[in-house]
């Protein structure tokens, strides 16, 4: 008997369900060991596929990346523009509440926050494939923050306070399970949306 009669069967599905299956097994991989701890092979391996087959949707691991990257901007691309639709001239109450919805809906999507703090850390190398893309990404969201909050004095600098915060929240709760974030967040919004 070879290793090749011992192999299980490859399932065969459609085109568009393999390739959502890669990206789904590429993301939890690196969402649990980051981007440079795994391989094609790896993935091909979650897969229960050849590594040929994730080339054929993926040429390269940066292609990879990217579409997993892609995949969790559009899972969330709903619910934001649901948010920008809302959007517009707004007191502190009104981004309060804002941005109290979008900071509750992260809390849900855990695995996402924790794949985009991973994929983020390992990018301030400017060797990593994905640095431009979260540089890029860190400018955007804290100029679309900044439009939200100009009933601030200086909208730009609040937006960057907002952002590290929110980001040193999401890190913080990560390390220590004892940390709630939710009332954390409740005690900076008390401070930080004030007229």
């Amino acid at each position: 008997m070879t290793d090749l009669d011992a192999r299980p069967p490859v399932r065969r599905m459609r085109p568009e369900d393999r390739r959502a299956q890669i990206l789904q097994e590429a993301f939890q991989l690196i969402a649990v060991g980051g981007f440079n701890a795994v391989s094609l092979s790896d993935i091909a391996k979650a897969c229960g596929i050849q590594k040929s087959a994730v080339l054929h949707y993926f040429p390269s691991m940066n292609d990879l990346l990217f579409g997993v990257l892609q995949m969790r901007e559009l899972q969330d691309f709903d619910f934001y523009m649901e948010q920008a639709q809302q959007a517009g001239p707004a007191d502190a109450a009104m981004a309060r509440e804002r941005f109290t919805r979008v900071f509750r809906h992260n809390l849900e999507r855990r695995e996402f926050v924790r794949l985009y703090s991973i994929l983020s850390a390992e990018a301030l190398d400017p060797s990593h494939p994905a640095h431009e893309y979260f540089s890029e990404r860190s400018v955007q969201a804290r100029a679309e923050i900044a439009q939200s909050l100009q009933w601030k004095s200086n909208p730009e600098v609040a937006a960057v306070e907002l952002y590290a915060f929110w980001d040193g929240l999401e890190l913080a709760s990560r390390h220590d399970p004892t940390v709630d974030p939710s009332a954390v967040w409740e005690s900076f919004c008390d401070r930080f949306f004030v007229d």
